[in-house]
């Protein structure tokens, strides 16, 4: 169930809104152009530099307490949900989620980017908030906080944003 809010979200917003479910995840954090504290960092189980940009990995329950005790605020980012049991060494990336430029967001039917993720978080340059899953609990509980919500694809449909055959 893919769903797009047209305005602005805070991560905090979202993450409240999605508790329980943020904690049942592991989060690779990807694309993230975020006013971040210092004290951040350690919240974060790796950080590494990859040749798109930097990868950050975090257990659902640190990134709650990452969310609510800093400062963070995200203009881009993508936060990708892993079942508890999968880890991702950072340094062998296969998928590096983006999402300034991505245009595979605004096709018929977005796909999550890391084919072993259950969900995608994306945060449009203060604009849009994106979620691709394939928990049908995240987004009904993401739909139900967010009365305004949008199929992403009944939106890239309206808004012309691929042609159909």
């Amino acid at each position: 169930m893919n769903t797009i809010i047209e305005r602005f979200v805070s991560i905090q917003e979202v993450m409240t809104a999605l508790h329980s479910q943020v904690s049942d995840y592991n989060w690779l954090v990807t694309d993230l152009d975020a006013v971040l504290s210092n004290d951040a960092l350690q919240y974060f189980e790796e950080v590494q530099e990859v040749e798109e940009g930097t990868a950050y990995w975090i257990k659902g329950e640190r990134l709650l307490e990452l969310v609510h005790h800093t400062n963070l605020y995200v203009i881009w980012g993508v936060f990708t949900a892993f079942e508890r049991h999968e880890s991702i060494t950072l340094n062998e990336l296969t998928v590096y989620p983006f999402a300034d430029g991505n245009s595979d967001l605004w096709i018929e039917s977005p796909r999550i980017q890391y084919p072993s993720a259950v969900c995608e978080l994306i945060f449009w340059d203060s604009t849009f908030v994106l979620l691709l899953s394939q928990v049908k609990d995240v987004s009904s509980r993401f739909r139900k906080t967010f009365p305004d919500w949008r199929s992403l694809e009944e939106y890239n449909r309206t808004e012309g944003l691929y042609e159909s055959e």
